[in-house]
This record gives structure tokens, C-alpha cells and sequence, in this order.
């Protein structure tokens, strides 16, 4: 063997000796919104990520009629955020309000570590969508809002 070669080896395996302790803190949480829908979430070193769940939301069309929509909307943020800090993210996704037709989602995550290593914390949606009036020249403008709470523990 080379003396690059022994070098390269060395290197790979210190490497792999640095990654493996920050792959296993990795955990899973999984818990309930105050909606009741579950939530879950990757929890790595101080930064959460692939949270999901959904939320109630209400949509009020804000070009005259006044009407609203309610249902409930997904809460998928593409981001990682910081555990006990608020963040906020946005990102173009299917909107359920909006008969899957994709907005431009804003989404605000809130945490921090409660007691017994559970993670509680505040989730908030919001965007807008144009929809069809009784003409091509009478659009509506819908603005969204959805948001809860959730409390959940390592699997």
C-alpha cells in the first residue's frame, strides 16, 4: 500500500468514526396536535426537520363577497429549524384549500424542550390563492390562515 493510499484509509475511517456519533442522535418524535392530528418530526442535535402534519385552516375571499372556506391544511415545510427558537420558511406546495393548486406556503415553527424530553411547541400556515368569479374578468383573492399547538415524544 502507498503511503497515500494509508493516508486516504486513515482519513476515511476518522471520518466515518466523526459521522457515526451525529447519525445516531437522530431521533424520531411523534405526538398530537391541540386538533388532535398526529405530528411527527426528526430531531438532530439542536435542529428539527421533516415535520409533519396539518392544521385547521380558514380562507376568507377578500374582493367583495366576503365568503369563506374552512378545512384543514397540510403543514410540510421543506426547512430544518432550531429546537427552542421560532423560524420561519416558505415554499411554492399543493394547497388543500385550494383544491390542491399549489401557493406560496409561509410557514412559522416554534419549540422548545418541555419535560420528560418532550417537544412542545406552535405551528402557523398562511397564504393566498386566486380563484374564479363568475367570469374571466371577476377573480377572487383568498387569504389563508391555519395554526396549532403539539406536544410530542421520542418513538
Amino acid at each position: 500500500m502507498t503511503r497515500t493510499a494509508a493516508v486516504l484509509a486513515l482519513l476515511l475511517l476518522l471520518l466515518l468514526l466523526v459521522a457515526a456519533p451525529a447519525t445516531a442522535a437522530a431521533a424520531a418524535y411523534r405526538g398530537k396536535t391541540k386538533s388532535g392530528t398526529s405530528i411527527t418530526f426528526t430531531l438532530s442535535g439542536p435542529r428539527i426537520s421533516a415535520v409533519r402534519t396539518s392544521v385547521p385552516a380558514t380562507c376568507i375571499e377578500t374582493t367583495g363577497t366576503n365568503a369563506t372556506r374552512a378545512g384543514v391544511e397540510l403543514f410540510q415545510p421543506p426547512s430544518t429549524f432550531a429546537l427552542g427558537a421560532t423560524g420561519k420558511t416558505k415554499a411554492l406546495q399543493p394547497a388543500a384549500m385550494n383544491r390542491g393548486v399549489k401557493a406560496t406556503k409561509n410557514y412559522t415553527f416554534s419549540s422548545k424542550r418541555g419535560a420528560g424530553g418532550k417537544i412542545t411547541g406552535t405551528l402557523r400556515v398562511s397564504f393566498s390563492f386566486l380563484g374564479l368569479g363568475a367570469d374571466p374578468y371577476h377573480s377572487l383573492i383568498y387569504v389563508c390562515t391555519g395554526s396549532s399547538t403539539f406536544t410530542a415524544s421520542p418513538r
